[in-house]
């Protein structure tokens, strides 16, 4: 049987000055490359028709038409073309230019800041800045944000610093709920609470109580007191201070106190109530208390200095009241005290 061979050498030989330039249609194969270079009488080396053993750098027989800067080749099952958005699996780690990583593979995460205008995705894990849009759901699949609705609906927050509401703001509580300011902590130890509300307007009401209510049951403020922890709470004890309300006033360094009233247990539980008094603590300028005592069975204890001031009119004024037995005014008109006893105003001395 016969055997036809072909022009042969490296393709040192074939390519470099001077090469060879193959005859129209001669056929050269390279010993070393193992590449196969057809002739059209005028090129150097001629033109490869073989890419069995060429790196993707040396495809000289792939042409893409009009190809455009930053285009690359991608095969599509019968052909390599050019093209800008390729849809192709990218599997591996990705690194910056300054050789960071961006992309882990091997654990599957986003470990770069991720900065862009939007992101679409399935599960989002760790820390996210910027808008979020769409609802957010807990790990039990329990809602947390109803962006539909506009609305919070998690349970409870914690860990909040500082969670401030604009002026157009509100909080709006479902019927039966409440809002709790101070709670037990993830190490389990009780942190207190505090609402501070700051205002800078002149006029207008910081706190406003409105009850819509057909009878008059209803407790607009109101404040307990408890022995014990929250856990374990324990009863009261004679004297403690169910709510305290103080005035202060700010001196350009301090707050001072001005005015203060005092709710406090007077004995022990008694026909199901707690047995108490009132008491009003006014600041004087030698900077102790004046202080005002309403005790439960009717009477009321004037400071040691105190007097009591007794409301001043004419008789033609005390003529035009609706009296009742022991009421005491002062009579300007006459220059008396004058109270009203047996259904008729007397002169009391």
């Amino acid at each position: 049987m016969g055997t036809l061979r072909i022009k042969r050498g490296t393709k040192t030989q074939l390519q470099s000055s001077p090469g060879y330039v193959p005859a129209e249609g001669e056929l050269v194969y390279t010993t070393d490359s193992k590449e196969v270079f057809v002739g059209d009488g005028a090129t150097t080396g001629g033109t490869p028709v073989s890419v069995s053993t060429q790196n993707l750098e040396d495809l000289g027989n792939v042409q893409a038409l009009a190809a455009q800067n930053d285009q690359i080749l991608v095969y599509n099952g019968t052909k390599w073309a050019a093209t800008d958005n390729p849809a192709v699996d990218i599997r591996g780690n990705i690194y910056g230019d300054d050789s960071t990583l961006l992309v882990d593979a091997i654990n599957g995460k986003i470990v770069a800041p991720v900065e862009t205008t939007s992101v679409t995705a399935t599960n989002l894990v760790g820390n996210l800045t910027g808008d979020v849009v769409g609802s957010l759901f807990a790990d039990d699949s329990s809602s947390v944000i109803d962006s539909m609705a506009k609305v919070l609906t998690i349970a409870k927050i914690t860990n909040i610093g500082n969670l401030q509401i604009n002026a157009t703001g509100g909080i709006s509580l479902a019927s039966g709920s409440n809002l709790t300011i101070g709670s037990v902590g993830d190490d389990n130890a009780f942190k207190n609470g505090q609402l501070l509300i700051k205002r800078s307007a002149t006029s207008g009401v910081a706190v406003s109580v409105n009850t819509y209510h057909d009878s008059d049951n209803v407790a607009d403020m109101k404040s307990v007191k408890h022995r014990g922890t929250v856990d374990a709470p324990a009863s009261y004890q004679s004297g403690d201070r169910t709510m305290e309300l103080v005035g202060q006033a700010y001196d350009g360094s301090s707050n001072r106190e001005n005015v203060t009233l005092v709710f406090e247990t007077t004995g022990a539980v008694s026909n199901n109530v707690a047995p108490g008094k009132a008491t009003f603590k006014i600041r004087n300028p030698a900077g102790t208390n004046t202080e005002f005592a309403f005790q439960n069975d009717g009477g009321a204890v004037m400071p040691a200095s105190g007097y009591v001031q007794f409301g001043s009119m004419t008789t033609t004024e005390r003529n035009a009241l609706t009296p009742a037995n022991g009421m005491v005014i002062y009579n300007s008109s006459d220059n008396k005290f004058q109270g009203y006893e047996n259904s008729s105003w007397v002169n009391l001395v």
